[in-house]
């Protein structure tokens, strides 16, 4: 077999040669760069939507790792890494050909994500919001300390937010116009 690089940040393992390999490496990366963005909109929107993304994204990932545990399939490739490969996490976000996992564990990986996305839905849209779960959470004291909201009702919410900074500086002006 010849050499494989590794790209230092994760290890993961690609021929150089290869340039859709080199893009897939880098790809890869898609579920740390997925988490940061649930974090960026977490801390900066205080969106609901946003931490029932990472709480799915989360419960997913623990339902990998009994998944795998109780499956215990190894990877095609012993050299690639440790630990089992199916499922394929990574195959729930894109399915990858660098032969970290075997097509068999790329299609399980790719249906436990579907299966469970659709879950996720059913449970967070059809069971949670629905049953005004949701809205309880929002009305808690920690909820509105945190200034945590539902933006979901809002039909354009960048229209909507647009319009309130126009009062916002229309009071503004209106304020400093009476001062004079």
């Amino acid at each position: 077999m010849d050499e494989l690089a590794s790209l230092s940040l994760t290890h993961v393992q690609f021929d150089p040669r290869d340039k859709i390999a080199y893009w897939l490496a880098y790809i890869t990366l898609s579920p740390l760069a997925i988490l940061v963005f649930y974090a960026s909109v977490i801390v900066s929107r205080r969106e609901v939507a946003g931490i029932l993304m990472l709480a799915g994204q989360l419960c997913n990932e623990g339902l990998n790792a009994v998944l795998k545990e109780y499956l215990q399939i190894a990877r095609p490739h012993a050299h690639l890494g440790t630990g089992y490969g199916m499922p394929s996490s990574h195959a729930q976000f894109v399915c990858i050909y660098l032969g970290y996992h075997s097509l068999p564990q790329v299609m399980a990986g790719s249906f436990a994500g579907l299966a469970f996305g659709v879950v996720w839905y059913a449970l967070t849209e059809l069971g949670l919001r629905k049953s005004g779960c949701i809205q309880w959470a929002l009305d808690q004291p920690v909820a509105k300390r945190l200034y945590l909201r539902d933006m979901r009702a809002i039909d354009n919410v960048a229209r909507w937010e647009y319009q309130q900074w126009e009062q916002q500086v229309r009071h503004r002006q209106g304020s400093e116009n009476k001062q004079e």
